[in-house]
């Protein structure tokens, strides 16, 4: 999996590897080499706060005050909170029929597999419109996209509380419209992560971008489950339209452009052992040094277009990236994790309206609280531990980060995955007290919620000069997985019962996991062999 170095070893030696094997980076300069070549490390910019071996990757601009790397950690902070809101709000939307799906049953005059399509139709489309929406993001930027889809993502949302007290179909075409306009909640956050993050700490904001999609995904049913209870269901839409109003105000304050087009310094270190120079210095010292913008031009609905990107180009990449082992990997357990929250959003009402446990709304809704507190668990998983996890193995390895040393933490994800969906299985099966399942929900939820992100942190670290193309690929095949899963769960629920289903799903993922071990041991040469091979580069894209 890692190639290590010895002390002897020279800093040319070391650049070459960076070149063949992309997702390989120098991150700590300790041990890396000595004499003359740790004087050529100087050169480089190392964090200025907490250890100062580590190195800032990438390096932020020399000469543009605009690189948003260098953005003050409070304006970095808000920005991200505005993206965190924005991905917490469109998960809120896909799951918030969970527990109204009794009453939308009975208005509609349609069961449960049925009402579930609706379901399935903001996931295909979701699917599908991120392939349209993110050229938009690499040629215009992240700010238009943001905008323009909290803006219509809103509108969605009144629409289908007007469509709740109507009829099927004008519910299911709102689910499908929904859909297309909440399309970049799963590939452009991550890509805002890259734009304005170092790799060091990206792993933990990765990590609090997954807990928002699946908490949204989460504590959407359980509150709107008191709004259905209270209120009505069209309430629940139209009160989470008013906080995406709310988000689309912030944003407008608060979320500048993320892109950054212009030059930053190089980490490659060149030259001589005994001639020491500054990596990036040549460039930097020829370079002119560009004005700040003023906050004012910062919130222009869009900036300049970028003249080097193509969009048909951009859009034919996340394709030929599902033919890339390390995005196709990161796909299906991407698809796979996040399909447990699709299965107990459409199954929760069917499992415990019954009896013996005859839940009514509000409780259907509480249910869900196991599952929001299994993810925060998992994200202390897969963000602090992960990152302590891999910051050990490039210490060890004379400090050359590899993206493989995230991989580790997949053990406990696909332990709990298994023992989560098992513990519910034979809870209900077996009809224990309400709690044997429900805790089993929490234990699934962490193992899915250090699946979605270790997946996601895995490519992005892999792949991050494609940050916006991998995630358009990784968000489509997710939506396609989640959405198969909608096509009879509640029929093969009810024939087979719960024990069969949850085992099914589990055993589906834990053999996905299991690839985990091929990706360890294989994964630098993988991505050498797709250097090597430059698919993107041989179809001009």
């Amino acid at each position: 999996m890692t190639q290590t170095y010895s002390a002897d070893d020279s800093i040319d030696t070391i650049a070459v590897v960076f070149k063949a094997a992309p997702g390989t980076e120098l991150l700590y300069d300790a041990g890396v080499g000595k004499g003359a070549q740790h004087r050529r490390l100087e050169g480089l910019q190392h964090v200025k706060k907490g250890d100062s071996h580590i190195l800032l990757v990438p390096q932020p601009s020399l000469t543009d005050p605009n690189d948003p790397l260098l953005w003050s950690t409070r304006k970095k902070w808000i920005a991200f909170s505005n993206a965190l809101l924005y991905s917490f709000l469109g998960a809120v939307t896909g799951p918030i029929m969970a527990a109204g799906m009794v009453q939308l049953s009975e208005a509609f005059h349609v069961p449960f597999q049925k009402l579930t399509y609706a379901n399935g139709a903001t996931l295909v489309c979701q699917g599908v419109a991120t392939t349209l929406w993110m050229p938009f993001a690499v040629k215009f930027g992240r700010r238009p996209v943001y905008l323009l889809s909290t803006l219509v993502m809103g509108v969605a949302c009144v629409w289908l509380g007007v469509a709740s007290t109507r009829t099927y179909t004008p519910f299911l075409i709102g689910r499908a419209f929904l859909g297309i306009f909440e399309a970049p909640i799963e590939s452009i956050a991550p890509s805002t992560i890259t734009d304005i993050f170092f790799l060091h700490d990206r792993g933990a904001r990765v990590s609090m971008y997954g807990l928002s999609v699946l908490g949204g995904n989460e504590l959407g049913p359980m509150l709107s489950a008191f709004i259905i209870q209270s209120l009505q269901i069209k309430w629940a839409f139209y009160i989470v339209a008013i906080f995406i109003g709310f988000n689309l105000l912030f944003m407008f304050f608060g979320m500048p452009e993320t892109k950054f087009s212009g030059e930053r310094p190089s980490i490659i270190v060149s030259g001589s052992i005994d001639t020491p120079e500054k990596p990036g210095s040549q460039h930097v010292e020829t370079a002119e040094c560009k004005m700040k913008r003023s906050y004012v031009s910062e919130l222009a609905f869009w900036g300049s277009s970028d003249p080097n990107v193509k969009l048909w180009k951009v859009f034919l990449r996340p394709w030929v990236l599902l033919a890339y082992p390390t995005v196709l990997w990161s796909c299906f357990i991407y698809g796979l994790a996040l399909s447990w929250n699709v299965i107990l959003g459409s199954t929760i009402a069917q499992l415990f309206a019954p009896p013996p446990y005859l839940f009514d709304s509000s409780a259907q809704g509480l249910i869900f609280l196991s599952p929001f507190i299994g993810s925060l668990v998992g994200t202390y998983f897969c963000g602090p531990l992960s990152d302590a996890i891999a910051n050990y193995y490039t210490k060890k390895n004379h400090g050359i980060r590899e993206p493989e040393m995230r991989l580790p933490t997949c053990i406990i994800a696909a332990v709990l995955t298994l023992v989560g969906a098992l513990m519910t299985g034979l809870c209900y099966e077996h009809k224990t007290h309400w709690a044997g399942p429900i805790v089993g929900f929490g234990v699934l939820s962490a193992g899915a919620q250090m699946g979605a992100t270790l997946s996601m942190s895995y490519s992005l670290d892999c792949h991050k000069e494609l940050s916006v193309e991998l995630m358009v690929s990784v968000a489509s095949l997710k939506s396609l997985i989640a959405w198969i899963w909608t096509w009879e769960i509640n029929d093969w629920l009810e024939s087979k019962g719960a024990l069969t289903v949850f085992s099914v799903v589990a055993a589906v993922n834990t053999f996905a996991y299991l690839s985990t071990i091929l990706f360890y041991l294989r994964g630098k040469a993988i991505r050498m062999w797709l250097h090597d091979r430059d698919m993107l580069g041989k179809l001009g894209l």
